[in-house]
């Protein structure tokens, strides 16, 4: 289709036809189409639009709402490559701090990341919990609540980081220890046996009651803890390798087209006894995600398998 604008009578048109006067509709919105296409192809976010970006993604991380999942994939399609490079690797740093501080509540344990000046990603919060997952063999949901702190550190080693953990017992011993110590002369072993028994019956003495009632108050429950907290953020862990250009791949592949591409995670699933393959409860999975397909984060996970690769290019 070919488009003619007149700058001058600001009047465009398509063959014969004058848009607004006598050009069908349909026609019309074909033209809009391709010159907003034309438009976001070649031309920059405008301070307007590149604000727009900025506020829409800090205030839809974290939440739970169908448009706020939708959103990740809007800001792909509209505003992917159209800031400098520079500005895309700070913005893909910008939404991780906001992934980062969706994790340290929630998220099961309290989750504490390194400050840097780096203004770059070593790597993602959501890469560094599933590789925790994984590392630690959290299978479900209580496996993970047994964990009480995760701290991670920058670190010379091929992640570029590494974690420390606490568990909830271990937090809880000294301190229930102490606690007891205050009433009564007993041994560590007497005084953790003491809490426990509180523990599975409610019974102890009123004042060491309330001690182990304060210690315990923090710990999230089975009943009351959702996955959801962190699983809603696995889009914007794309959207943040989307736009991390430093850690991005090109690979040829079988057909023999040449694919940009960056890794990200998504759920596992596992075969099961009926034969049928089901989403673990809490499993993810390495894949690597063309950057082409941009337009689908949060709507469908396109991937690239390994026996698609003939060779990576850099």
């Amino acid at each position: 289709m070919k488009i003619v604008l007149d700058t001058k009578t600001k009047q465009i048109k398509v063959g014969k036809k004058t848009f607004g006067i006598d050009m069908p509709i349909v026609k019309q919105d074909e033209v809009i189409s391709s010159l907003k296409d034309f438009i976001k192809e070649n031309t920059k976010l405008s301070d307007y639009e590149e604000d727009s970006m900025w506020m829409s993604y800090r205030y839809c991380i974290g939440r739970h709402t169908i448009a706020s999942h939708m959103r990740a994939g809007d800001i792909a399609k509209e505003c992917y490559r159209r800031i400098s490079d520079e500005r895309s690797i700070f913005t893909a740093y910008d939404i991780n701090r906001e992934i980062e501080q969706q994790l340290m509540f929630g998220c099961g344990p309290s989750w504490h990341f390194p400050i840097t000046s780096l203004n770059k990603i070593y790597t993602s919060a959501i890469d560094i919990y599933c590789q925790f997952i994984e590392d630690y063999q959290i299978k479900s949901k209580e496996d993970l609540l047994k964990y009480k702190d995760v701290h991670v550190f920058l670190y010379d080693n091929e992640r570029g980081y590494k974690i420390e953990t606490t568990t909830w017992e271990e937090w809880l011993k000294p301190n229930v220890i102490d606690a007891v110590k205050k009433y009564m002369d007993i041994s560590d072993e007497e005084a953790w046996e003491m809490f426990e028994r509180w523990r599975n019956t409610g019974t102890c003495i009123n004042d060491l009651k309330k001690e182990f009632q304060n210690l315990t108050k923090d710990i999230p429950t089975l009943d009351y803890f959702t996955l959801m907290n962190i699983e809603d953020l696995m889009v914007w862990n794309d959207l943040c390798h989307l736009f991390d250009l430093e850690h991005h791949h090109k690979s040829v592949l079988t057909d023999g087209t040449e694919c940009e591409w960056y890794w990200t995670y998504t759920h596992d699933s596992e075969q099961r006894e009926d034969g049928y393959f089901y989403r673990k409860e809490i499993g993810y999975k390495k894949i690597r995600v063309p950057v082409d397909s941009r337009g689908k984060i949060g709507h469908i996970t396109t991937y690239i398998p390994d026996e698609a690769i003939v060779r990576d290019l850099y």
